[in-house]
């Protein structure tokens, strides 16, 4: 796939850093956050795009192409689509997304400002002429991928499914080590799976969130993030932006992936290590900083998540400097 521009998927600035054995490393960072995309033309006609993104929003719309095919995994964080501006869905970890190319999604960021995945583009036409004869002795069938990436009114997703996720690693691997070979086969595969006709209805479709409720979502983000030192109540945060502490929940979960209590526990203890390693702060003071009243209750959560206590964590980076 020669024609197609990966790069207007993405509204960033984008600079080319090198190319290794057919993979080309770029640059991308715009003022909500950076990030690295390698790409690769695997086959004509087929056009992988590796994401590693620590970025708020980048995706923009594109012109809908009927004949490019778009599969997207997500390895690790969350990928928000929009939907004719009104509503939102959530591409999690272990998900995988297939459509044309410009349906009815516009854009789209990343709630947890990461995404880490690989997106594939399939050019159906190009494919057919080109492999007219060779797809069917593979058993790949592209009427069925285009059938499952036309389904309407809404994406075709699945959840955790190993046998694609296991193919999906496997090319990441091959990404890593810049083994072409490697991610051909693997892509073969990939269309080989996607050509079972008994997909095409068995779309696990996530929730759809109006875009009132996934702004509530992140209203509530900013303002529990503004001081780990606070702890605020679904009563107090209900009252607060006049809706139900239900709402906030179901809201929160669904932009974000986690529940309120566990993203707070995950931030609290991600700045915690940022403390210990950046300041000469004693544990104590870090614990209280991040809302830990207790600082034995800080030390145990720290050592589940990290395999360390902090004054362990704070020795071995700062021996390491």
């Amino acid at each position: 796939m020669q024609y197609y521009d990966w790069k207007s998927h993405y509204d960033a600035h984008i600079t080319k850093v090198a190319d290794k054995n057919g993979f080309r490393h770029s640059r991308i960072n715009n003022d909500t956050g950076t990030g690295e995309v390698i790409t690769c033309s695997v086959f004509p006609g087929v056009l992988a795009v590796f994401n590693d993104l620590h970025i708020l929003r980048c995706g923009k719309a594109v012109p809908e192409a009927e004949n490019i095919v778009e599969i997207t995994c997500c390895m690790e964080g969350r990928y928000e689509c929009e939907v004719n501006s009104r509503y939102c869905f959530y591409i999690g970890s272990g998900d995988l997304s297939i459509g044309t190319v410009g349906r009815t999604e516009a854009g789209g960021g990343f709630p947890t400002r990461c995404f880490s995945g690989l997106t594939l583009f399939l050019d159906l036409a190009l494919l057919e002429k080109q492999y007219a004869r060779l797809l069917p002795e593979l058993g790949i069938d592209l009427g069925v991928i285009r059938e499952l990436a036309k389904q309407k009114p809404r994406r075709f997703v699945l959840h955790n499914r190993a046998e694609f996720l296991t193919i999906f690693l496997s090319m990441a691997a091959a990404e890593s080590s810049h083994r072409l070979p490697a991610l051909r086969i693997k892509t073969i595969e990939l269309m080989m799976l996607l050509s079972d006709s008994d997909l095409v209805g068995k779309s696990e479709t996530p929730v759809y969130l109006s875009r009132k409720l996934a702004q509530l979502a992140k209203d509530v983000q900013r303002q529990v993030t503004a001081d780990l030192s606070r702890h605020l109540t679904l009563t107090q945060l209900s009252a607060q932006f006049q809706t139900s502490p239900t709402a906030i929940k179901t809201a929160f979960k669904s932009v974000y992936g986690e529940s309120l209590r566990d993203y707070m526990r995950a931030c609290r203890l991600q700045e915690a290590q940022r403390l210990l390693r950046e300041t000469d702060l004693p544990v104590s003071e870090v614990a209280a900083a991040v809302g830990f009243a207790n600082p034995g209750h800080f030390s145990v959560a720290f050592r589940e998540r990290f395999h360390m206590t902090p004054a362990e964590y704070k020795k071995s980076v700062h021996f390491e400097q």
